[in-house]
């Protein structure tokens, strides 16, 4: 465990602890606040553009050496935030970094959140930018999905949306720490409880209480993991061992292989949730967005 590591669990759970204590609504109101701020540094040699498609505000972050190269490959990338907060800003230095690191064009969406928005909001908004990337002519071969936590749910059920669609499927699948089954009955809800520096159940509840209120947590439209997992693009699922969700990222992966789709999972110990996302701070983030671009490069050769 890096020194950077340590410290950011330790502040982590100490903001746990006295979020837990807050209620719902006010909770919601510091997590936006949190994750509203702007940490990244963009890299000298990186573009960073906002744009609209299909009314949905987006932002381009990419390589200055591809803008003008229409056949880079492009992420389509969903931030997290239990549905209910997570920003452009919060991901910016996370979508800076891979971007540099694989060479890719990374298209950050800022989907409507709940509750002002409430589920089917943000799947409406990931379908429309998608549906709107192949009207402009963008070549399936070229795009991959990704997200975190919640956006790690958002490009799941988007990937199997798209499938029943009989779109064109994307050439590959990047979850951190997804969350996958909201019916939160995995064994790692409870036994992981104390670990976690930054989740926990009551937190995940309230979450999905604001994004879902009138739809079953077993339904597969916002549970993907209780859904269709066949025929879906080749999938890393990057996870640490010490969080609540573990259970989702190792569901996944068995259940992918044993469909006999491409799968590969990779989880990390004493990392926080979502810690990919954390580049500039831990040291195990920037390696872990290494081994995630050394997984596009060859889900993009094939």
């Amino acid at each position: 465990m890096s020194i950077q590591n340590f410290f950011i669990n330790r502040f982590l759970k100490s903001r746990r602890a006295k979020s837990l204590q807050l209620a719902p609504e006010h909770r919601l109101r510091q997590g936006r606040k949190f994750l509203n701020r702007d940490y990244g540094k963009p890299h000298p040699q990186i573009d960073v553009r906002a744009d609209r498609l299909a009314g949905v505000p987006v932002e381009w972050v990419q390589p200055k050496a591809l803008l003008n190269d229409a056949q880079a490959p492009i992420c389509v990338y969903f931030h997290g935030g239990g549905y209910i907060a997570g920003s452009l800003n919060s991901h910016r230095d996370m979508a800076t970094t891979l971007a540099h690191k694989a060479q890719v064009r990374m298209l950050m969406v800022d989907y409507r959140l709940a509750p002002e928005n409430p589920f089917p909001a943000a799947h409406q908004d990931a379908m429309a930018v998608y549906r709107a990337l192949l009207a402009q002519g963008v070549n399936a071969e070229q795009l991959l999905l990704g997200g975190d936590s919640a956006g790690g749910n958002l490009a799941l059920a988007t990937a199997q949306a798209v499938r029943d669609a009989n779109l064109p499927l994307p050439r590959g699948l990047v979850l951190f720490s997804p969350w996958l089954d909201l019916t939160h009955q995995a064994k790692s809800i409870t036994s992981n409880s104390d670990s976690d520096a930054m989740l926990h159940r009551q937190l995940l509840d309230d979450a999905l209480a604001m994004y879902a209120p009138s739809v079953p947590a077993s339904d597969p439209r916002i549970s993907p993991l209780l859904g269709n997992l066949e025929r879906l693009p080749p999938c890393l699922t990057v996870v640490s061992q010490s969080e609540i969700l573990r259970d989702d990222s190792l569901r996944l992966h068995d259940q992918l292989q044993a469909l006999g789709n491409d799968s590969t999972c990779l989880p990390w110990k004493h990392t926080p949730h979502a810690f990919p996302v954390m580049a500039r701070l831990l040291p195990e983030a920037r390696d872990a967005l290494r081994q995630t671009a050394d997984f596009m490069a060859r889900v993009l050769r094939r």
